[in-house]
């Protein structure tokens, strides 16, 4: 009987193809375990990059001056505009443990950052839609001589409605897609390996360059008093990051969603009060299993000894 013996390398009906799939568990888009020359690596990492950039383009450009925009177009007072945007930038940081959280359990990372930055695409074009239509009465006020009208609750509530709308959008995204672009880097391949790591230089560079000209640039045209012009250009910066984001949809390595931690949690912590009087061996510990053993799930397992189960 010839016995077969198979490496990390698939070799195809043509001999001269060989196919090398990732070894860290990573899968394509249709669940398939990852092929290392059609996914992932610095053409996707790059992608995910300038997404970064655009995306923080956009939601500084409308943060970077909201109290002004309260103070002069809303017509609330300096402390009163200030704890509003100090809320409003709070309500970030919340949504963004909604997204880690849908992401880690349910969703995974793709769909989480796909539907956040969806929603956030939508808040910017009706915070655009309701300031051009609603708020800014007389036509050209906002500025630092001209007042606005007053609003009507209504209108008042719309704009709430899609700033919020952003703070949700950019919340659930912003935890999730550091995450994402560094999953395209193999961390037990050693090239990759390195490239992981300088993906995470690079991330910071985009998000603070993105900062950069929306402090300066988008920070003028409001400073000004036009903000429709600001609002409408975060708007489009916000736009051209999703579909780039979803132009690499055919390229990019997945980890699966690991189910909902807390109930993981809860059966741990169970098993140990249960436990708590075993004998434990003195000889055999608990030991982490090969790197082949594990990575067809995607995550890492510890072994127990065979007295200690």
């Amino acid at each position: 009987m010839v016995s077969l013996t198979f490496s990390p390398k698939e070799i195809m009906k043509d001999e001269s193809e060989v196919v090398e799939h990732t070894f860290d568990g990573s899968v394509d888009r249709h669940g398939n375990p990852a092929i290392r020359t059609k996914t992932g690596r610095w053409g996707i990492g790059n992608l995910i990059l300038v997404n970064q950039g655009l995306a923080t383009l956009a939601f500084f450009g409308v943060g970077v001056n909201l109290v002004l925009f309260l103070t002069r177009v809303i017509g609330q007072s300096n402390a009163d505009a200030a704890n509003n945007v100090s809320t409003w930038i709070g309500t970030v940081y919340l949504f963004s443990l909604v997204g880690a959280f849908l992401s880690d359990s349910y969703w995974g990372r793709f769909k989480t950052c796909a539907i956040f930055q969806a929603i956030f695409v939508l808040g910017l074009a009706l915070l655009s839609l309701s300031t051009y239509l609603f708020l800014l009465k007389p036509k050209g006020c906002g500025d630092k001589q001209t007042p606005c009208d007053s609003h009507s609750g209504f209108h008042v509530s719309l704009f709430y409605l899609s700033l919020y709308m952003v703070a949700l959008g950019n919340g659930g995204y912003q935890p999730n897609i550091a995450t994402f672009g560094a999953d395209q880097f193999d961390a037990e391949h050693p090239k990759e390996r390195s490239s992981k790591i300088s993906f995470f230089s690079y991330f910071y560079l985009a998000f603070n360059l993105g900062s950069l000209f929306s402090n300066t640039i988008f920070a003028y045209y409001e400073d000004v008093g036009k903000w429709v012009i600001g609002f409408s250009a975060s708007g489009a910066a916000a736009l051209i990051a999703l579909v780039l984001f979803f132009g690499g949809t055919p390229w990019y390595r997945h980890f699966k969603s690991q189910g909902n931690p807390i109930s993981r949690f809860c059966k741990v912590f169970v098993a140990a009060l249960r436990k708590w009087k075993a004998h434990v061996p003195s000889e055999v510990g608990l030991y982490e299993l090969d790197i082949k053993d594990y990575s067809k799930n995607g995550f890492r397992k510890i072994s127990h000894s065979q007295g200690f189960k």
